[in-house]
């Protein structure tokens, strides 16, 4: 059994690589994983504010501001009045945007559907397994500890 320090290193690498596998399906048609990534997020859950997509990006507000204009020049996403608070905007996807990521979407889903049917059962159930907790993984919020050392890293 591998210690922590192996298996994050085994880990990231595997993501890695399927990550990779999976961007090389279909071309990213100039979008960047930064800008999918968001687009994604409102496809999934509908209109947001600005400050929820940062949140759930765990991006800065000004970050998202330039993903979202970029996204918007597309013709991808529109800003709306929030009827709930005249104060704020919602960000949604535009017919357009729905398109491409259904299109972005399906390819990849297919590309895996295909490795996976190659698979045993045993072995599907153990990704399935896998992929609860690797979302769980994702979800956990950041640390004290996990700030001060990405900071460490950066300055």
């Amino acid at each position: 059994m591998p210690d922590n320090d192996s298996l994050a290193s085994e880990l990231r690498l595997s993501v890695h690589r399927l990550t990779r596998r999976l961007r090389q399906q279909t071309p990213t048609d100039g979008l960047t994983l930064t800008q999918l990534s968001a687009l994604a997020v409102i496809w999934r859950e509908g209109p947001l504010t600005a400050g929820d997509l940062a949140a759930k990006e765990q991006v800065r507000p000004p970050s998202i501001t330039r993903v979202l204009t970029g996204l918007e020049a597309l013709g991808l996403v529109q800003r709306t009045d929030n009827p709930r608070d005249g104060r704020q905007v919602l960000v949604r996807i535009t017919p357009e945007g729905d398109r491409r990521l259904v299109e972005y979407v399906r390819v990849r889903e297919l590309w895996l559907e295909r490795r996976l049917a190659a698979m045993t059962q045993a072995e599907r159930d153990v990704l399935a397994q896998a992929s609860e907790l690797l979302d769980r993984l994702a979800a956990q919020p950041e640390d004290d500890h996990e700030s001060e050392s990405r900071a460490a890293v950066a300055g």
